[in-house]
C-alpha cells in the first residue's frame, strides 16, 4: 500500500491549473469570473493587515472542497487511470491510498507519483508518505510499516477468528488512537455527571444522536475498539445517579440503580443497545 499524504494541498494549489480544470465543466464567462475573484480575494490576519493570496483554498471556505476535489480528479485520478491501471487507489479529498501488489512496483508508482505533483505544482510530504505492508497469517514477511489511517480508522495486523471459530491474523480496520481521543474528550465535554436537573432518559434522549454516530461509523470495523470508550457512559451515568439521589450515594447502589434501569429499559441509550449495558463490557455482534 502506498500511503499518499500532499504537503500544504489547500495551500499551495495552484490557481491556474485549478481555473483550467473548472473551465472543462464551466464555461459561463460571468462563473469563471467570479470564482477567479473568490480565489484572489486577500486574507485578513489578526492584526488586520490584508494579505495577497497567489496561491491555495481558504481552508473552510464554502466551495473550497469542492474545487480541490475537481484540482485532484485531473491531478491523481485521471491520471492513475491512464498511467497505473493496475494499481485501485481509493481518494477522499486528499487523503489517498494505492494498492500494489510488490514492493517495486509501489516504489515505481510511488516515484512516478513525485515527478505527477511536481508537474502540478504539489509536493508529496516527505515523511508522511509511506509503503505499508498489510501483513497478515498470508503475507508474513518483515516491513518497517505495517499500519496506516484512513477517515479516522487504523489499518492493521489484527486477530480474528475464522468459521471454525480459530485465530489467525488479519488486516483489519478499526478506530484510530486519534479517532477514540477525540470522542473521549467530547464525551468529557458532555459533563454527564453534572446534569442532575435532568432525568437519565431526558438526557439519553439529548446524546443519543452522538453516541449512535460513534458506534454507527466507528463500530462497522472492529466494534470491541469502542468497547471501553463507552463503558465510561455507564461511569459517568454512576456518578450522575450518585449526585442526583440521596440514596445512591454509595456507589454500589448507584451501579445496582442503573442495572435496573438498563434491565427494564435496554434500548434507552444507543451503547446499552449495542450491548455495552452496566455490568457488560463488549459490543454484541450484529
Amino acid at each position: 500500500m502506498i500511503d499518499v499524504d500532499i504537503k500544504a494541498f489547500f495551500d499551495t494549489i495552484d490557481h491556474e491549473l485549478l481555473l483550467k480544470a473548472v473551465s472543462v465543466h464551466i464555461s459561463e464567462p460571468w462563473i469563471l469570473l467570479y470564482i477567479k475573484r473568490w480565489l484572489k480575494a486577500p486574507m485578513e490576519n489578526s492584526q488586520g493587515q490584508l494579505i495577497e493570496r497567489e496561491r491555495g483554498l481558504p481552508q473552510g471556505g464554502v466551495i473550497s472542497p469542492i474545487l480541490a476535489n475537481l484540482f485532484l480528479h485531473y491531478a491523481f485520478d485521471r491520471w492513475m487511470g491512464k498511467n497505473f491501471p493496475d494499481a485501485p487507489f481509493e481518494r477522499y479529498a486528499d487523503d489517498l491510498l494505492v494498492h500494489v501488489k510488490t514492493k517495486r512496483r509501489a516504489e515505481e508508482i510511488l516515484e512516478a507519483l513525485r515527478h505527477r505533483m511536481t508537474e502540478v505544482q504539489l509536493e508529496l510530504h516527505p515523511a508522511k508518505t509511506k509503503l505499508v505492508y498489510c501483513k497478515d497469517s498470508n503475507r508474513n514477511g518483515e516491513f518497517s510499516q505495517i499500519r496506516f489511517d484512513f477517515l479516522g480508522f487504523t489499518f492493521a495486523p489484527r486477530y480474528a477468528r475464522n468459521k471454525s471459530n480459530q485465530k489467525f491474523n488479519s488486516f483489519l480496520p478499526a478506530a484510530s488512537d486519534r479517532a477514540v481521543k477525540r470522542m473521549g474528550k467530547q464525551l468529557r465535554q458532555f459533563r454527564l455527571h453534572l446534569q442532575t436537573g435532568k432525568t437519565i432518559t431526558e438526557l439519553a434522549e439529548y446524546y443519543n444522536p452522538v453516541i449512535s454516530g460513534w458506534i454507527n461509523y466507528y463500530g462497522r470495523f472492529y466494534k470491541s475498539r469502542l468497547a471501553q470508550l463507552l463503558r465510561r457512559i455507564n461511569v459517568y451515568l454512576i456518578r450522575w445517579a450518585m449526585r442526583k439521589y440521596k440514596r445512591l450515594t454509595r456507589r454500589s447502589n448507584a451501579w445496582h440503580y442503573l442495572t435496573q434501569v438498563a434491565e427494564r429499559d435496554p434500548d434507552l441509550w444507543a451503547h446499552w443497545a449495542s450491548g455495552v449495558k452496566p455490568g457488560v463490557g463488549s459490543l454484541r455482534a450484529v
